[in-house]
């Protein structure tokens, strides 16, 4: 009996029919696993104390003149650099336990915007994400972010990515203060939010777990298979749609566009069919010519 195997691009044609909205995973589906793990978080790590110190005297100045969203440094004994040392080695203990506490994420979206706005970092995006979000979007689905980091990293990763300024393909963007991923509950807020029935909403995600979430809210999903990405079971393999390109979306009905896609920006499509037609008119001139001896 033979394993089973990925289902094919040609299945995958199915995917985008009655679908409206896209929702997808950041980490793992639209940029690699490698780019958050050896880029992001070492930045973090090697950055943090810094970024607390010269944060910490702002902050109590900002909570003293009543600046309106301003934390609040928590009253302590000992003095500053203990205070600071203290939430370091905790921020980075809880990063080793590869804790996704929403409050863990959003001190790292604070800390990554000095790394994008320096130009320290560029968001990494897999080669096929950029010119498939903006095709998606530019045929009326409506895209939607879902992924564990926060809001705020969400959009400094698309606003600064290698391929340019994406957040205008984006419609929205969730983290963990909608509920854990692989969550059912969490899907069903969204949908609620973006007022789109849950039938109609489409999730893409590395992790079986969060796809097993959505679909138990209703959505429909598919599985993202990406270098780097932890292997699927056979049983992932036949329960899910499983893609490892966004065109895959199309199936092949939509070949065309997807070659349009891909020669948009330089024109090779139309050079093809200009020499076609010269070679075409040469060959006609010489057989006249043969006629005419």
């Amino acid at each position: 009996m033979m394993a089973p195997q990925k289902r094919s691009a040609a299945e995958a044609e199915s995917l985008l029919v009655g679908v409206k909205a896209i929702v997808f995973d950041i980490e793992g589906t639209t940029t690699p696993i490698t780019f958050v793990k050896d880029r992001l978080f070492p930045y973090v790590r090697d950055n943090i104390e810094k970024y607390l110190t010269d944060k910490y005297d702002d902050a109590k100045k900002d909570k003293e003149e009543g600046v309106d969203g301003a934390v609040e440094i928590p009253e302590a004994d000992a003095g500053k650099e203990e205070v600071v040392k203290g939430v370091v080695a905790n921020v980075r203990w809880q990063m080793d336990q590869d804790r996704k506490s929403t409050e863990l994420k959003q001190l790292q979206g604070h800390i990554w915007r000095q790394a994008y706005e320096s130009g320290e970092v560029k968001g990494e995006l897999f080669e096929d994400v950029a010119p498939m979000v903006r095709m998606l979007s530019e045929e009326g689905f409506v895209l939607y972010v879902f992924s564990s980091g926060s809001v705020e990293s969400q959009k400094l990763l698309f606003a600064n990515s290698t391929e340019g300024d994406l957040t205008d393909v984006f419609t929205g963007f969730f983290d963990t203060t909608t509920g854990a991923k692989t969550d059912s509950e969490s899907y069903k807020k969204i949908a609620t939010e973006i007022n789109i029935p849950a039938e109609e909403i489409l999730f893409l995600t590395d992790l079986p777990a969060e796809a097993e979430a959505a679909v138990a809210a209703g959505w429909r999903s598919a599985l993202v298979i990406r270098p780097g990405n932890d292997d699927l079971t056979d049983e992932h393999l036949q329960n899910f749609a499983c893609i490892e390109q966004f065109d895959e979306l199309y199936g092949d009905e939509d070949d065309e566009d997807i070659k349009r896609l891909h020669q948009e920006d330089n024109g090779d499509a139309e050079d093809d069919e200009d020499e076609d037609e010269v070679d075409e008119e040469e060959d006609e001139n010489e057989d006249d010519e043969g006629d005419d001896a």
